[in-house]
């Protein structure tokens, strides 16, 4: 029973992956498919992680999983916010705000002009 539990998350990670590498080859703009780059990241490395631990219990091989999977979950958030900002700096030639330009950057939203002194 443990074995088929075993290949079940397995087969459901690698299932993941798949879809979300079909999911990005249907995507218009490199934007859109910065969305499955999350899934495989996290959940298939959680799945693959609790693999690990019912085939081995805990012992240094859960551990390294563990910490590779909160590591991954981490910086996917990171990179996937470096990455997006990196295609829009090599889509528009100059990416920072025009004098006088209405940019929101306050939390509430309001539009502020840039190189306007407030």
């Amino acid at each position: 029973m443990k074995t088929i539990v075993i290949e079940v998350l397995v087969a459901a990670a690698v299932l993941i992956v798949v879809v979300s590498v079909l999911g990005m080859l249907r995507m218009r703009d490199p934007y859109q498919r910065m969305h499955y780059i999350a899934p495989p990241a996290s959940l298939s490395a959680m799945f693959i992680t609790v693999a690990i631990f019912l085939q081995q219990g805990f012992k240094p091989e859960l551990f390294k999983a563990a910490l590779t999977t909160l590591v991954l979950i981490a910086m996917n958030t990171i990179v996937t916010h470096a990455a997006a900002r990196a295609f829009r700096i090599a889509e528009i030639e100059n990416w920072r705000p025009a004098k006088g330009e209405e940019v929101p950057i306050k939390s509430s939203d309001e539009p502020v002009r840039a190189g306007v002194q407030q």
